[in-house]
């Protein structure tokens, strides 16, 4: 991504836009370190100050911040400035030094722990679990029925299945090695170049932790896991080879 995208605009206002209530600063903070955007929460509280001075964002008493809508044509302005970065192949240049065998590890480590948190989810999942689940599948299969980016929903619904599980001990082991890895849009990026249909993974693991199948659970999230292992696989066979050549690109 260019150094000169507003990345952390993009994001905060992206978080804003999808948010069914007005977000804190620790809230915003907090997802923001989540995706390798680490800020202190002074620094965040001046980040927002300054969106607010600017228009793009409205404080609701203590609630917290929401978009204005001054920030939803700015978020607009920055989703078709990130599209088109993408498309010259900036992004592309980024993708051309990661390191396949690294990323195919860090899946197949993430398969083992979040097959077993989805099934312990199934065994413990609450009513109130089952709503929250549904409420952020809703947030994403809205963003891609528009078209855009739905990698903000992605951490989002595999960490509150790791809630859900109650095993501390495998929420922070997938903590460390999702943090590892490259982002959630990395990754829909790559799945979205080779035709597949980014999101629908989801739908299965919710549905067997809904019904409390534990067997049912494990196996949709191995496949789900399995089918971005095969996709990177294919992205790199078919689309890296193009990148190497001389004048290569989307």
């Amino acid at each position: 991504m260019s150094p000169e995208f507003a990345e952390q605009e993009y994001f905060v206002l992206h978080l804003l836009s999808v948010s069914a209530e007005p977000l804190g600063a620790g809230t915003i903070k907090e997802e923001l370190a989540r995706n390798g955007m680490d800020m202190s929460e002074a620094s965040v509280g001046r980040f927002i100050r300054d969106l607010d001075n600017r228009g793009i964002t409205e404080r609701v008493g203590f609630q917290g911040r929401v978009l204005t809508p001054l920030g939803e044509e700015r978020l607009g302005e920055l989703v078709s400035e990130r599209e088109k970065i993408v498309s010259t192949g900036a992004f592309l240049e980024a993708v051309k030094s990661r390191e396949k065998d690294m990323l195919l590890e860090i899946l197949v480590a993430r398969r083992a722990i979040e097959r077993e948190l989805a099934a312990l989810a199934a065994e413990s999942r609450s009513e109130k679990d089952i709503a929250v689940l549904r409420e952020i599948l809703n947030r994403q299969n809205d963003l891609i029925s528009r078209g855009e980016p739905m990698a903000s929903t992605d951490p989002e619904f595999h960490r509150e299945v790791a809630r859900i599980s109650g095993n501390k001990v495998l929420q922070s082991a997938i903590e460390i090695i999702r943090k590892s890895g490259e982002g959630a849009s990395f990754f829909e990026y790559i799945r979205t170049r080779v035709g597949s249909r980014v999101g629908s993974d989801h739908e299965p693991v919710f549905r067997a932790i809904e019904a409390g199948d534990p067997d049912a659970a494990a196996a949709a999230m191995a496949l789900h896991i399995d089918n971005i292992i095969r996709d990177v696989r294919t992205y790199w066979k078919d689309h890296m080879r193009e990148l190497a050549r001389p004048g290569g690109g989307p």
